[in-house]
């Protein structure tokens, strides 16, 4: 299995700054037991007020970079998961210039998600109005040229358009671009203004993008005391809405496992709806209540490896023959 999200990063981060690494060690001993082959690993931004409360004082230092901040995060990741396969990724670009991106991209950063759910100076998620800015059009023609993924999570439906517009103006220009919502449900079945509803979802197919259907409960499921089977059924529900907009081919599956948070708000230790260390097994068995074999394996494998991961790995091998 491939798991399309997980703020990683922003957890070796949080124990690099405590000095302690029990949780990214219990993570890593989850993970190894679980089946899921490769990760996309994000380092998560959002307001300085949220960050301070919800992830560590310190975690954002003006007088530390993105980039020190990744090599780090980095660094310690792949000591405690050296044989996992990773997607490094920046959720919420707010404190990233453009100027910054190539290091981050030659340090190994491969994708960016533009905004969290608040405004910056390049677009605004779910809780604000604006749409993509000027600096925000720039930027995504940097990161295309660069060859990173864009990521349409979180974005507000101006910016999420905005998104798409710039993404056809460059694939119009005969330029590859990997894009896709990483962690984003059907709307049509849970009403949470994260999720994408069905012209959202159809403007991803259009162009060639991949929707990473997410087990987080809250963005599954309305009421929130039905039964964790319920939550599983209604998951599958999901998967199976979003594959019948995008195609098979186009369907991914992400955590969003935010247990780590439960420090700050204990409520995120109930919302994934699997156990971690038994998800490869337990996603698996829920597809192939509905899929055949071959679905069921590019769901949980096969879509990310051959349209995301294998193109990644061309895009390096082509920039480093020239």
């Amino acid at each position: 299995m491939v798991d399309t999200h997980y703020d990683l990063l922003s957890v070796c981060y949080t124990c690099y700054l405590k000095d302690d690494y029990t949780k990214i060690k219990n993570i890593a001993e989850e993970i190894r037991k679980s089946g899921v082959r490769c990760i996309f690993a994000n380092l998560y931004f959002m307001s300085k007020e949220e960050m301070a409360e919800e992830l560590d004082p310190n975690y954002y230092n003006e007088n530390v970079s993105i980039l020190d901040m990744f090599k780090i995060s980095k660094r310690i990741l792949t000591t405690y998961l050296p044989d996992t396969e990773f997607v490094y990724s920046i959720e919420g670009c707010d404190y990233l210039e453009i100027d910054e991106l190539e290091s981050l991209y030659n340090e190994g950063l491969r994708s960016i998600i533009l905004v969290w759910n608040n405004k910056n100076k390049y677009g605004s998620g779910t809780r604000t109005d604006e749409g993509l800015t000027k600096e925000g059009i720039e930027f995504l023609n940097k990161a295309i040229d660069l060859g990173l993924c864009i990521d349409l999570s979180h974005a507000n439906k101006k910016t999420f358009y905005g998104m798409i517009n710039v993404i056809k103006e460059n694939q119009k220009e005969g330029k590859n671009v990997i894009t896709f919502a990483s962690h984003s449900n059907a709307r049509s079945l849970c009403d949470r203004d994260r999720n994408l509803d069905d012209e959202q979802l159809k403007a991803i197919k259009e162009v060639g993008g991949l929707v990473g259907v997410f087990s987080n409960r809250n963005f599954i499921v309305q009421d929130q005391s039905v039964s964790k089977e319920e939550q599983k059924r209604k998951y599958l529900k999901h998967i199976v809405h979003v594959s019948n907009i995008v195609g098979i081919d186009s369907v991914m599956l992400a955590t969003d496992d935010m247990r780590f948070y439960g420090d700050a708000d204990p409520e995120y230790y109930d919302l994934p709806i699997f156990n971690y260390s038994t998800m490869a097994r337990e996603t698996r068995d829920l597809l192939l209540t509905h899929f055949n074999h071959e679905e069921t394996d590019k769901v949980l494998y096969s879509n990310v490896h051959d349209r995301i991961i294998s193109n990644l790995k061309e895009e390096d091998l082509q920039k480093s023959l020239h």
